[in-house]
């Protein structure tokens, strides 16, 4: 008897289902219609900006969503490091941006300033009135960008100095100038930066302990530094 009432019911339920189904597809009515986006991880990008980018991508179902097309897309706007693309189910697309950190500002030989990623890659434009604490770097091209860069990372990794402590860096092959936060302009020459910026440190340091206040500290001689004080011609 119970076996009677299960059959029957399942039945029932089968023959309601059937023209519901059958009804969905005559009308092309889509499974599982996409019915929002969630964008997470935008600092630099507005959200609305991913949205535009994404919006010609997207089917009427979250079923037939390309999200490589879309990650694609996406990894082509200038301030987008990584990309991830998700369906969430039933209805939704869920992006999550990684945004390339700016990481230091490229004074061009033109004048003009570029913000750079991580990777010595200048990827926008210092805005007018943009204020910002990233050490500035001079150099005539990317390729010595990325190396100034790099002396830079490196002497913050081995802790010879802190990240705020240099606020210009003038690279280039043939010499290389430092000037920090306190306006103390060093000259490194062209070999030996780490050697040398470590006898500058010193230099600061003992005259700090003497109430000198320096200008400019020479550290390209093998023994000893010349330094200019404040208020010297």
């Amino acid at each position: 008897m119970r076996k009677m009432v299960y059959i029957s019911f399942f039945i029932a339920v089968s023959l309601i289902s059937f023209p519901v189904v059958f009804t969905l597809f005559i009308k092309e009515e889509p499974i599982l219609r996409l019915k929002g986006i969630k964008v997470s991880g935008c600092d630099q990008i507005k959200e609305e900006e991913i949205i535009s980018l994404v919006l010609p991508k997207l089917g009427k179902s979250i079923l037939n969503l390309d999200t490589q097309t879309i990650r694609k897309a996406l990894m082509a706007h200038p301030y987008v490091a990584e990309v991830k693309v998700k369906r969430v189910y039933p209805f939704y697309l869920h992006i999550a941006i990684r945004e390339k950190s700016p990481t230091a500002l490229w004074a061009k030989p033109d004048g003009t300033v570029k913000i750079v990623d991580e990777e010595g890659r200048p990827f926008r434009d210092l805005m007018l009135r943009e204020k910002s604490k990233l050490p500035l770097i001079h150099a005539e091209n990317e390729e010595n960008l990325k190396e100034g860069l790099i002396l830079l990372k490196g002497w913050v990794a081995q802790n010879i100095v802190k990240s705020d402590f240099i606020a210009e860096l003038v690279y280039s092959r043939k010499a290389v100038r430092v000037v920090t936060t306190d306006s103390v302009e060093i000259l490194l020459g062209r070999e030996d930066f780490e050697k040398r910026l470590k006898k500058a440190l010193k230099v600061m340091e003992d005259a700090k302990r003497r109430g000198v206040l320096i200008k400019c500290i020479d550290a390209r001689f093998e023994k000893g530094a010349i330094i200019r004080e404040r208020g010297e011609g």
